[in-house]
């Protein structure tokens, strides 16, 4: 399930720029892939959901706009990356400030509104049990 769908990426970046990341030679110049672009979509889902699963029941529910720019930088970045160019420096930009919140999300530093995980890992808050030094001094 996509956080985002391809009128998203038209509102953010516009028809033109999505006709002219996913047109190929041999169609016609103002046609647009919306084919590739929803798979684009589902792959970015997929990795912002790899980011929020570890505190978030995923899909997030509702989806909140900052997840749907997140997933449209992450999905822009993808449609534009070609073998022998790398995409413009505000898409790269736009990508590293999305998995830069997405890092926050998952580390706690930025919250969503969503369904939010209980832990029940073992291994999940190692160092809240570790037990204080014998030097009394409360460093481990």
């Amino acid at each position: 399930m996509a956080y985002a769908t391809v009128q998203d990426m038209i509102d953010r970046f516009g028809e033109r720029a999505l006709i002219d990341a996913t047109r190929d030679l041999n169609q016609d110049r103002d046609v647009m892939d919306v084919i590739r672009i929803n798979k684009v979509l589902e792959r970015a889902s997929a990795t912002v959901d790899s980011y929020l699963q570890r505190r978030y029941a995923v899909p997030v529910r509702p989806v909140q706009l900052p997840v749907v720019d997140a997933t449209c930088a992450l999905a822009r970045y993808a449609l534009c990356q070609l073998a022998d160019s790398e995409p413009a420096l505000q898409i790269q930009t736009a990508r590293k400030d999305a998995l830069k919140w997405l890092s926050d999300i998952g580390s706690g530093a930025a919250t969503l509104d969503a369904t939010a995980v209980a832990d029940t890992s073992e291994t999940w808050s190692r160092v809240q049990a570790r037990p204080t030094s014998i030097r009394g001094n409360g460093l481990w």
